[in-house]
């Protein structure tokens, strides 16, 4: 994120500041180094009261008169306002781009005869990812935070030394203060302080074997690959807690209001939902290097991925791969197929179900028939998602015939 950042402010956003009022704004820096470490407290409340504490630190923050429109480049604060607003805009072309060419080029549009499509279901659609994107930027807010200040393990180049940010083992007050007034940046010179990032040390008779896998391109193409099977994990566990009775109504109830999904319902939903679900990719640069710019390629496709599972095309029939088809099924009975781009957790986890000849056959797809049928088994669930005993019983049958068929 530094990388759109740093030519954000480049291009119009130094300018923007520049313009804006001179309203006084807090120093964060003075301020945190305003605090005492701990061992310092008790003698301090001994001999000041609370207030008086208080308000050394609020002037601390006011002493170096810093104001709107001379906050640097490098000031958390306004990374913090333009992180803010350039994760917004960039999720609304994203979404509107991704979504828009999906559901124009390959969206059928037969789907809106069915009859769980809702009445202007769009309109409601992009209304709900309208509410939703403010509130997921401002939560993405310290992860893209952390990665411009240099506290991820993200790195330049393709022939780099990973590296991990080395802060002071001491109070936090003494950690954050160092960090806030350097900026933290792992560029080449922060890189020669920084400690290498320890596990990629490979060593004794493997070492020849091993060592070209920590490096260059061969390390890039290991670190894609540990990218989606890290969030395809975390994406499946996270999906899965939001089905919990005490947390589906209050967050992830929302998103299944689109039974026939289209590309616009794929960041339809409630805020808290969606950047639960986006938490994977975040943490990732933060346990394992990878190249900035690929990162940002990588987080433009999964974005893309979740567009084309809602795209309602059943192109890819795999036992493999959590296509359009299998997350279909899942809007439809709820409770299977929470995996993100494979099948393998949800087939761990026993929530694993196949999708149905309805959905490739082009005649089956769009019989009335059958749309009743899927609509019928849809009424059967409770307001938790949870299966009735009708519903279950419909699932066994099916199940059945399928196995019958096959062994025929």
């Amino acid at each position: 994120m530094d990388v759109i950042l740093d030519k954000a402010d480049e291009y119009f956003l130094d300018a923007a500041y520049k313009a804006l009022p001179a309203i006084p704004i807090p120093d964060l820096v003075a301020g945190l180094a305003a605090i005492p470490s701990w061992s310092e407290v008790p003698a301090l409340v001994s001999v000041q009261d609370i207030e008086g504490f208080a308000r050394n630190i609020v002037s601390s923050s006011f002493a170096a008169n810093m104001t709107l429109d001379t906050l640097a480049a490098d000031n958390m604060l306004r990374q913090s306002i333009s992180l803010i607003w350039l994760t917004y805009i960039g999720a609304l072309l994203m979404y509107f781009s991704m979504a828009g060419s999906s559901y124009f080029l390959v969206f059928d549009q037969n789907h809106t005869k069915h009859p769980k499509y809702l009445k202007n279901q769009v309109k409601l659609e992009i209304q709900m990812s309208m509410k939703a994107l403010p509130g997921i930027a401002v939560c993405t807010l310290p992860w893209f935070l952390g990665e411009v200040r240099g506290w991820s393990m993200l790195y330049d180049g393709i022939h780099t030394e990973k590296v991990v940010f080395n802060p002071p083992a001491s109070v936090i007050q003494e950690t954050m203060a160092a960090a806030l007034a350097t900026g933290a940046r792992l560029n080449a010179t922060a890189a020669a302080a920084a400690k290498p990032f320890s596990w990629l040390a490979i060593s004794g008779p493997l070492k020849p074997l091993l060592e070209p896998l920590s490096d260059g391109w061969i390390y890039a193409a290991i670190s894609i690959v540990c990218f989606l099977l890290f969030t395809d994990f975390g994406i499946y566990w996270i999906h899965r807690f939001l089905h919990h009775p005490l947390v589906y109504k209050r967050l992830h109830k929302p998103h299944h209001k689109w039974i026939v999904p289209t590309p616009f319902s794929s960041h339809a939903f409630h805020f808290m939902d969606g950047y639960l679900q986006s938490c994977p990719y975040h943490i990732f640069v933060f346990l394992m290097p990878m190249n900035k710019y690929i990162y940002l390629i990588m987080f433009g496709l999964v974005n893309f991925w979740s567009v084309l599972i809602h795209d309602g095309e059943y192109l890819v029939d795999s036992e493999i791969i959590n296509s359009a088809a299998h997350h279909s099924v899942h809007h439809l009975y709820f409770n299977y197929n929470y995996g993100q781009y494979l099948t393998f957790w949800d087939r761990f986890g026993g929530s694993y179900r196949r999708p149905g000849e309805e959905h490739f056959n082009p005649k089956l797809k769009m019989d009335k028939g059958v749309w009743k049928k899927q609509s019928k088994d849809v009424d059967n669930f409770d307001e938790n998602g949870k299966p009735t005993a009708a519903s279950d019983e419909s699932f066994r049958a099916a199940a059945l015939r399928k196995k019958t068929t096959k062994v025929l």
